[in-house]
């Protein structure tokens, strides 16, 4: 009995035993099973990959200088504006260049130079009693696509108005200097073309009140 009794006890110490190790055992399996569930998971789903930031953003074009007088600015600078209101197209204050008459009347002449945007160009205001009277640059961009032969150049002839110049040699040219109200008989505008011939072949016309005043050429052939 005494024995039977001792092994009863260390049978039933011994099944104990074997249900916990059983239990470990399935803990761990799951575990085991978990983890390949997941790596499989995981190596089934394709990585994500980021995209660079520049293939994402679109192409912007770049923003204008601050400051600086561009080829746009110029344009949208007219006669009669204040030094003020030209300033605050520009985004920056003028250089003095000349100055004559006194301070505060009619007769007082300033001339300021623009910081530029483009490469050796230039660009100068002149103001009389307050007011801009004249405006000029020089390689801004935007010149005129339009080249003038010695030929066309030698039938443009002085009187002629701007549409009778361009209806013979096919455009406009590019501004580079601009005088007086627009429509009065003192605007004064000068153009300037590229010519052929030699290397820095080109032509100069001025016009006043819409009159074809003087004629210039360098290099034409």
């Amino acid at each position: 009995m005494k024995k039977f009794f001792k092994f009863g006890c260390l049978g039933v110490i011994a099944l104990v035993i074997l249900g916990i190790i059983g239990a470990i055992a399935s803990s761990g399996g799951n575990d085991n099973a978990s983890t390949n569930t997941n790596k499989e998971t995981t190596a089934s789903k394709p990585a994500e990959t980021s995209k660079p930031a520049e293939s994402t953003k679109k192409e912007e074009k770049p923003a204008a200088k601050e400051g600086v007088l561009t080829k746009e600015k110029f344009e949208q600078i007219k006669e009669g504006m204040t030094y003020e209101e030209v300033v605050k197209v520009v985004g920056a204050e003028g250089k003095l260049l000349s100055e004559s008459g006194e301070k505060g009347t009619q007769f007082h002449t300033v001339m300021y130079e623009f910081e530029t945007d483009g490469f050796m160009s230039s660009a100068s205001m002149m103001f009389q009693g307050g007011k801009l009277i004249n405006k000029a640059q020089f390689g801004l961009g935007g010149g005129s696509g339009v080249e003038i032969s010695i030929d066309q150049f030698n039938k443009i002839q002085n009187g002629m108005t701007l549409e009778e110049v361009i209806a013979i040699v096919g455009g406009e040219g590019e501004i580079i200097s601009e005088s007086g109200e627009k429509g009065t008989q003192f605007h004064t505008i000068m153009y300037s073309y590229p010519g052929k011939g030699s290397i820095g072949a080109n032509v100069s016309l001025m016009f006043q009140g819409n009159k074809l005043q003087n004629k210039s050429q360098f290099g034409l052939e």
